[in-house]
């Protein structure tokens, strides 16, 4: 079997490591990347690296409660979040806070309107497709 250049990889020291990727980082279209920044990276803790694997886990078991929630009754979901944000317990509606609910809901579908204010909305796009240092300059 013919030895690949990954089976070697991993036994390279950090700063070797890091200049490789930084070498295969620029044979993509000439972008530059420091090295530096590569071996930042590397040189991370197992922990620090898991951790934002652990939270999007976390965030997709969030994901997938809510959108069975949704699809269940997307009406009593769009309350529920309106309850949290104006902090009014269900348990606990008064007649006028239950008025307000239904006819919230009411303009909500008329809308056509969103779970998440388009300000939101529209900062995600903007990061995603541009990049944080663009954004929040």
């Amino acid at each position: 079997m013919v030895k690949k250049y990954y089976d070697e990889f991993g036994k390279l020291p950090l700063a070797k490591m890091a200049q490789s990727i930084s070498d295969m980082t620029y044979s993509y279209r000439e972008t530059k990347v420091p090295t530096a920044h590569y071996k930042k990276l590397l040189d991370k803790s197992f922990e620090e690296v898991i951790e934002s694997n652990i939270s999007i886990n976390l965030v997709d078991t969030y994901f997938k409660t809510l959108k069975t929630l949704h699809d269940e009754n997307p009406k009593w979901f769009m309350q529920a979040l309106l309850c949290l944000d104006v902090r009014v317990r269900p348990s606990s509606i008064k007649a006028n806070e239950y008025q307000a609910l239904e006819l919230t809901y009411a303009k909500f579908l008329e809308d056509s309107a969103k779970h998440v204010a388009p300000a939101y909305i529209s900062m995600f796009e903007d990061i995603r497709d541009n990049g944080a240092t663009y954004n929040l300059e």
